[in-house]
């Protein structure tokens, strides 16, 4: 029986148990209400823009709820939070990284790059 109908899964990483743990203290819960979690950390969104951005794809965290009903309340589960914290932090370490590496890397400046031809020449007068 083939699957190809089916949208492939794409699963989070496991996220650290310290960053789940340091969320469940904030939030008390498994379950986060979707506006608490906009409110923490998403702050520069409006409640609209920020499930667009969600439903996008641009921010990449599943949304719960607890009942069919249109009007069900939201929720992100703690670990999916916690994935999308620590996957936002290793990319800023590879970010980082490639920065250093590229700053090693990089040409010399003009000030260091001045060859002998473009010195200015020495005039001894005798």
């Amino acid at each position: 029986m083939s699957n190809a109908a089916q949208n492939p899964l794409r699963l989070h990483p496991a996220p650290e148990s310290a960053t789940v743990e340091l969320l469940y203290r904030i939030f008390g819960d498994v379950l986060i209400p979707l506006e608490k979690v906009r409110e923490q950390y998403f702050r520069n969104l409006n409640e609209q823009s920020f499930v667009t951005e969600i439903n996008s794809g641009r921010i990449q965290l599943p949304i719960t709820t607890l009942d069919t009903s249109r009007k069900a309340l939201k929720y992100a589960h703690i670990r999916h939070v916690a994935s999308l914290i620590d996957i936002r932090a290793y990319k800023a370490d590879e970010d980082m990284q490639r920065q250093q590496d590229g700053q090693r890397h990089a040409a010399p400046t003009p000030l260091t790059a001045v060859t002998t031809s473009q010195r200015p020449s020495q005039e001894h007068t005798t």
